[in-house]
């Protein structure tokens, strides 16, 4: 739409940054807060459990955003863009609450796969919903920048668990705490493209108007109709959906299989308290806003293939490194190669958020970027299970080493398969 890819940045795209952001933070707080709470939870005796059974709570979260992307992903194509984010923050913000009120291991584990489901759909659905309305010459960049508001609650959710520190069910409250953001997601506009994609000329036109101050003509392709079937996707886009499916594993194994144990690696490593651990894990998180912000800087000037293929790779020999200090006790290194990670494989999430939406046309993003988000999430869901197996039969330093040899082969898949997307428009 020439009308929205040609328009200067003004006081609506900064309005919907808030928003967004501000949603984007409480995904990364509720889907982090297991980090924190897996170490609380070893004193109570009705939650202790094995390594791998922590682990597969860690990871319940992560398998509910697998059904959750898929699901909410092809809705947004029937419903629009805001109904179906408004659905999918509903359902983790009141999950987030009654997890809270959870009595037994198994029971936290059904409730997070359930507030998995919530995050899993609003954040490829988010995503697409605010590339929609950028200009294209800076849509990589905000995207990144929208990214980057993860850090945030990243930094938020530590702060609270250091503040909350005996008390993990107030941890997941917190969480919740997201619903009093509904009736402002309420008061947003649908994005213009999808209500022309329907045919909804009249309202894309009042949208138009609204956000940018002036009148537009829309054409729409009579007849056209959307293709959002998964058999259609692959049949279509082979090749692009092949190396997103690989990509998004890629980074999704290595972020939550290193963050949500990162406490206990620092405390195994560091040999230092778990709460100890939680204020490091605050200067990891630090070091992921740079990371956003040099990456937003990047797509715009080499592109989003070599951006994101760049930090995959630097953030897999940031944990062979972790891995070469983990037995050494030298804090300052293992601490470096931990912030190193943090730094550019946080910068890969900004560069892969703004790289999805521009592979796919309107009438298929939804589903394009629910399928990607799903691949996430399986990477995300096995990556806790299996690095709490390796530490259960060898060490922290292995762990590590197997992320980081997953974070470098998804920046070989996108180097070998990806395609250069800077400056198009969405089509």
């Amino acid at each position: 739409m020439e009308v929205i890819d040609k328009a200067k940045l003004g006081r609506f795209h900064y309005i919907l940054l808030a928003i967004l952001g501000t949603v984007w933070a409480f995904i990364a707080i509720n889907t982090l807060s297991v980090s924190f709470v897996i170490p609380l939870l070893s004193k109570e005796q009705a939650f202790q459990g094995s390594l791998s059974k922590l682990g597969a709570m860690g990871s319940a979260a992560l398998w509910g955003m697998l059904f959750g992307a898929w699901f909410f992903g092809t809705v947004a194509d029937y419903i629009g863009r805001k109904n179906a984010l408004t659905l999918a923050v509903s359902l983790f913000g009141l999950g987030s609450i009654a997890s809270s009120f959870a009595n037994s291991l198994n029971q936290l584990i059904a409730l997070r796969f359930i507030v998995g489901l919530g995050l899993g759909g609003a954040l490829p659905v988010a995503s697409s919903y605010f590339a929609e309305f950028m200009p294209a010459k800076i849509r990589g960049a905000m995207i990144s920048i929208l990214e980057s508001f993860w850090a945030i609650g990243t930094m938020i959710i530590g702060i609270v668990a250091i503040l909350l520190k005996a008390s993990w069910r107030s941890i997941l409250l917190f969480g919740g705490s997201v619903l009093l953001l509904l009736p402002i997601i309420l008061w947003l506009p649908e994005s213009p493209r999808f209500l022309a994609l329907k045919g909804k000329t009249k309202e894309a036109k009042r949208v138009i108007e609204r956000i940018l101050g002036r009148k537009a003509e829309i054409k729409v392709q009579e007849g056209k109709q959307a293709k959002i079937t998964i058999i259609e996707l692959w049949k279509k886009y082979g090749k692009i959906t092949l190396m997103l499916s690989i990509a998004w594993f890629s980074i999704a194994f290595a972020y939550y299989g290193f963050f949500i144990w990162l406490p206990r690696f620092l405390a195994a490593t560091l040999k230092i308290t778990v709460f100890k651990s939680f204020q490091y894990f605050i200067i990891t998180a630090v070091a992921q806003l740079p990371g956003y912000w040099s990456a937003a800087y990047l797509l715009e000037r080499i592109g989003r293939k070599k951006t994101l293929s760049t930090y995959l790779i630097l953030s897999g020999l940031a944990g062979v490194m972790f891995y070469h200090y983990a037995s050494s006790g030298n804090v300052y290194m293992i601490l470096t190669s931990a912030v190193l990670f943090s730094f550019f494989n946080l910068g890969a999430w900004g560069a892969i958020y703004a790289y999805t939406p521009e592979l796919y046309p309107t009438e298929v993003r939804g589903t394009g970027t629910g399928w990607a988000g799903a691949m996430a999430r399986i990477g995300g869901g096995l990556a806790p299970i299996l690095a709490g197996k390796i530490m259960e039969t060898s060490t922290v330093g292995v762990a590590v080493l197997v992320i980081a040899v997953i974070s470098i082969i998804g920046a070989l898949d996108v180097l070998t398969l990806g395609k250069e997307t800077k400056g198009t428009e969405l089509v």
